[in-house]
């Protein structure tokens, strides 16, 4: 990703839609019935100033293969489901660009479970590459659309 990556609701609008394009998602993720909200903290300066807050989120309303739905959070502090993933602002980059890979970087302790059963993550490996490509895909589209 050439450009600094800032989530934001749109992108996060089009990961959502992204995941449902992903046939192999949709195969990987068969069983997987629960919504993931996704925090990001230790937001830059920039970042930060953008949204007012210390803590961002997005929820992926995630069920049996599919995206029914996203929830923006601009202040995810208290937001919740019934699992939330939480990474420094910087891991989260990281796992975007394939410097980490989130199951890695859920043993290293940079990704880190606050609600849910991490043994049930760990059942989904291959559906969480998928969500990686998604997002990477949906940072593609959205810097597009930005350009054009």
């Amino acid at each position: 990703m050439s450009e600094k990556f800032v989530p934001t609701p749109e992108w996060a609008k089009l990961f959502c839609e992204t995941v449902n394009e992903l046939e192999g998602y949709r195969k990987s993720a068969k069983g997987w019935v629960w919504p993931i909200l996704f925090k990001a903290k230790d937001l830059p300066d920039d970042v930060k100033e953008m949204y007012k807050s210390d803590v961002i989120g997005w929820k992926l309303n995630l069920n049996n293969g599919t995206c029914e739905g996203v929830e923006w959070y601009d202040n995810a502090e208290n937001a919740t489901a019934d699992y939330v993933l939480t990474a420094s602002f910087k891991d989260w980059l990281d796992i975007l660009e394939g410097k980490l890979n989130p199951t890695t970087a859920l043993m290293r302790r940079k990704l880190k479970i606050e609600k849910g059963s991490y043994a049930t993550v760990l059942r989904y490996p291959i559906a969480a590459l998928y969500l990686v490509k998604a997002a990477k895909i949906a940072w593609e589209k959205a810097r597009g659309a930005k350009q054009g």
